[in-house]
């Protein structure tokens, strides 16, 4: 008898993942003095612009953006500092919430 692994949900909040990676999020500017941000140790969470803020607003559109590609096609999520990434059966989240 072969055993099946049964398909996993995972459950965070988005929006706390986003706000923890941005707090790890590092900038320079470069030789063209262009703001490159990166979250360390999380492909793909990189972007640039021409101040901090649009740098900024830039790398949080690009986490978004990789997390919901991510999450479509079942792909590894980064992990981040302080943000728990749950997998559940989907049977347990399909289960009502206790209160």
């Amino acid at each position: 008898m072969t055993k099946t692994n049964s398909p996993k949900a995972k459950s965070f909040s988005i929006s706390a993942y986003v706000e923890q990676a941005l707090k790890l999020a590092e900038y320079e500017k470069d030789e063209n003095g262009v703001v490159v941000a990166h979250v360390p140790n999380a492909a793909g969470f990189f972007s640039q612009g021409e101040n901090f803020e649009e740098a900024r607003v830039n790398l949080r559109d690009a986490i978004e953006g990789n997390l919901v590609i991510a999450l479509q096609f079942g792909f590894d999520i980064p992990p981040i500092a302080g943000v728990d990434i749950k997998e559940i059966d989907y049977a347990e989240a399909d289960a009502p919430q206790s209160q």
